[in-house]
């Protein structure tokens, strides 16, 4: 039962979700009918061998004959885009508010403020939601051609022929190996907010102070310019982090392959950030007096006590980017379980 059962899970995997069940139990019967009460392994092995490939089975089920983005990657890219646009939504629209209390001067009519901040809203999830859908429209579809996770194609002419032998190097994956949804969920949310945060800093990470119904943000901690100059690098590194969450969310497992890309993410990270961190003029200068002023401090202690800060966070990204890299590389190592195990 155990070939069966693995026969139809690999046929209904490549399948959409809303079809799955329907063809698992008509296939479960299909199967049944075409054995004997006592049939053996080697008579399941028969059946399974007239019905054919799994994938090309499921593809006769689909109906499809050319596709973008095929059923073995549909649902995860459905899946993948819908909670993107819903995550860049929420940030959106935690940011436009912020930004929406931290500019007001003088006297506003709080339905001018909401109007203005829902315009504001509507227009940067719009344009932020055009980018996210073409970007991982982009990323699915070189998936599914370039076959970097592979999935047994039944239009791939290099793919050797099937036989029931082939359901025994199914695999089932120690928990530590996995990669859960929630933890991919978990870092699209931080890559989300992160991003918010650099691109909104002057307005956001700054010296607030009250004025009427909420706050201006009157000295920025950082310096613009620097931040603006780094802008590209920012665009890349967030590229690269929802590239990586894809193709993690899509694989679902530690490989070496993936436990090299993690590590070349990491070090793109630190070198990005000891670059900014390292720039003599990352801090704004009136952020600088003012905590003069309220540290009482002169402008060489204030200066060395900023690089030493600096200095800090390197250091910590360093070893954060060292751990990880290495729990990345030791998953990867940790052996399968077969599913047929005895």
């Amino acid at each position: 039962m155990k070939l069966i059962d693995l026969y139809v899970y690999e046929v209904t995997r490549r399948l959409p979700l809303k079809i799955r069940e329907d063809i698992a139990l008509e296939l479960h019967s299909s199967i049944q009918d075409m054995l004997s009460e006592d049939s053996t392994e080697e008579e399941i092995k028969e059946q399974l061998t007239k019905l054919g490939d799994p994938a090309k089975l499921a593809h006769n089920f689909t109906g499809r004959p050319t596709f973008l983005i095929g059923p073995a990657f549909y649902e995860h890219y459905l899946s993948i885009l819908k909670l993107s646009l819903i995550m860049t939504l929420a940030v959106v629209l935690v940011t436009q508010i912020i930004f929406s209390l931290t500019s007001i001067s003088g006297e506003i009519d709080p339905g001018s403020l909401l109007l203005q901040t829902l315009f504001n809203v509507v227009g940067q999830s719009f344009m932020v939601g055009a980018q996210l859908f073409f970007w991982m429209t982009i990323v699915f579809a070189f998936i599914e051609k370039s076959g970097v996770i592979p999935d047994s194609s039944p239009q791939s002419g290099a793919r050797s022929r099937w036989s029931p032998d082939d359901l025994t190097h199914v695999h089932t994956l120690p928990k530590k190996k996995r990669i859960t949804k929630s933890k991919v969920i978990w870092n699209l949310i931080w890559t989300a907010v992160l991003a918010g945060l650099y691109f909104n800093a002057s307005h956001l990470i700054a010296v607030f102070e009250r004025v009427g119904i909420g706050f201006k943000s009157s000295i920025p901690v950082f310096n613009e310019e620097v931040l603006l100059y780094f802008w590209p690098f920012v665009i890349l590194l967030i590229a690269i982090e929802a590239a990586l969450a894809v193709y993690k969310w899509v694989l679902g497992q530690w490989t070496q392959h993936l436990a090299l890309l993690n590590m070349a993410r990491n070090g793109i990270f630190l070198a990005f950030f000891a670059a900014v961190a390292s720039r003599p003029a990352l801090f704004n200068p009136a952020f600088i007096s003012y905590m003069q002023e309220q540290l009482g401090q002169s402008h060489a202690e204030l200066i060395i006590g900023l690089q030493w800060l600096c200095l800090t966070s390197i250091l910590t990204v360093i070893l954060y980017t060292v751990i990880n890299s290495y729990e990345g590389i030791k998953k990867a190592r940790l052996n399968v379980t077969r599913l047929l195990t005895p």
